[in-house]
């Protein structure tokens, strides 16, 4: 245990005493641009890259140290895994140490290290990310060091582009979120770093759609937002509403704006309505028109409501479907315009589509029952109305018992406001006689007794 205490000291003995000596030591073939030098260095150079490589591959980091030191110091253009093999070396003396100012240390010369695999071998997008990752895994949670991540991460995508790895975007945002709590940043920013983050992934997404990766990465993006504490619904209004307006005629972020909003339940404002009236437009689909007629609804604007039903109507192809919504529309019809004879037609439509359709013969039904009053010149033609209502409602329960009690319900409700034997009689009418009820509806029924 000693042993392998003293050797984890040399280790980082050398280590800081090579990136503090890196000042003094001439880089022979950088200064020639040159990969190894010439003359003895040049036969120095490989000397060194052939014994710390060799010491390399037995994970002999206490004797590859000084080789690797001064090839590196010496020939730093003369191979990338010279940058490679020293991040693997440096990150492990980093994860055998506890002392925290050694980390520290050790940490700075990690982020050295990537520096100057930039200035040599380029794909600084890409390396700019793996350094922000090491810092975030081995540096302090500081405010500081948070806000260097973030900065590395966004220059990283902003380089990389759509070739950003699924890790860098997931801890910008990650970052963003603790920025955020934090008071570091504000909410535009978080939104801001939010929507970039979302639209890259969506992106690799739409490449590789199976990727299981990117999908748990989407995920993990949306519930990092989620959990921020910024998604209200006028902080996405304000982010989104522009974005909107400048890209109407563009499907992919309709869809992206009305998913966005549906998921912070923002479905109450107008860029939500808007979004989804636009969203008809480009892609016109029978249940996006029913949505907006709901929300319509809601805002009660009766004359939108019905101009969407029957959108909806036009464009759905399945006739139960279709039944269902003659069915809302027949009800609407009834009970917000007090329009019955609009509201039979509608229903008649819905029992032709689905003649299981049991809602609309209660609809009817109701419409009958509630119709005593104005059809009929004496009471008996008036409570005659009911047997032609409590018709409706038996045929309700025949064709679906899904609403047998309710429809019962109804026909214990009004049976016994039938006409007396007496009254029937008086009337010239015997029990199973045929009756035609007048008025708007029209039809014809049997006589029946409350008795």
């Amino acid at each position: 245990m000693m042993m392998d205490t003293l050797k984890k000291l040399l280790l980082f003995t050398l280590l800081i005493s090579f990136f503090s000596s890196l000042q003094t030591f001439g880089q022979t073939g950088a200064e020639e641009g040159s990969k190894f030098g010439s003359g003895k260095d040049s036969i120095r150079c490989l000397k060194n890259l052939s014994l710390y490589i060799e010491y390399f591959k037995q994970h002999n980091y206490e004797d590859a140290i000084p080789y690797w030191k001064e090839a590196y110091n010496e020939c730093p253009r003369s191979s990338k895994n010279l940058y490679l093999h020293g991040e693997d070396m440096i990150t492990d003396a980093i994860e055998n140490t506890e002392d925290q100012e050694r980390k520290k240390v050790l940490l700075d010369s990690l982020m050295g290290l990537y520096d100057k695999r930039i200035e040599y071998f380029g794909q600084e997008g890409f390396v700019l990310g793996k350094k922000a990752l090491d810092l975030i895994d081995y540096g302090e949670s500081t405010a500081e060091n948070l806000q260097k991540a973030h900065d590395l991460l966004k220059k990283s995508i902003d380089l990389q582009g759509e070739e950003a790895s699924a890790a860098v975007l997931v801890n910008y945002i990650n970052i963003s979120r603790n920025l955020y709590q934090n008071d570091v940043i504000g909410d535009k920013n978080l939104l801001d770093d939010y929507s970039l983050t979302l639209k890259m992934v969506e992106a690799k997404l739409e490449d590789d759609p199976d990727n299981k990766m990117l999908k748990r990465a989407k995920e993990t993006t949306d519930k990092i937002f989620e959990s921020s504490g910024a998604a209200t619904c006028d902080n996405l209004i304000s982010l989104y509403k522009p974005r909107f307006e400048k890209n109407k005629e563009n499907l992919e972020v309709v869809n992206k704006i009305v998913g966005l909003l549906t998921d912070a339940k923002c479905t109450n404002t107008e860029l939500y309505l808007n979004a989804n009236i636009q969203l008809n437009k480009l892609e016109p689909d029978a249940g996006i028109a029913h949505h907006i007629a709901q929300l319509y609804l809601n805002r009660g604007n009766l004359e939108k409501t019905i101009e969407y039903y029957k959108n909806a109507i036009e464009l759905v192809n399945d006739d139960q479907k279709k039944s269902s919504y003659y069915t809302e529309l027949a009800t609407l019809a009834f009970e917000k315009q007090k329009d019955k004879v609009t509201a039979r037609q509608y229903s008649r439509q819905a029992i032709d589509l689905n003649p299981k359709n049991g809602r609309a013969y209660l609809l009817i039904g109701r419409m009958y029952a509630q119709s005593v009053e104005q059809c009929g010149g004496d009471e008996f033609e008036q409570k005659a109305v009911l047997w032609a209502a409590v018709d409706k409602f038996q045929r309700a329960k025949q064709v679906d018992s899904d609403l047998a009690d309710e429809a019962q319900g109804y026909i214990d409700s009004y049976r016994p406001r039938f006409p007396d034997k007496k009254s029937i009689f008086f009337h010239n009418y015997e029990i199973g006689d045929s009756y035609q009820v007048g008025c708007w509806i029209n039809e014809t029924t049997t006589v029946r007794t409350s008795e």
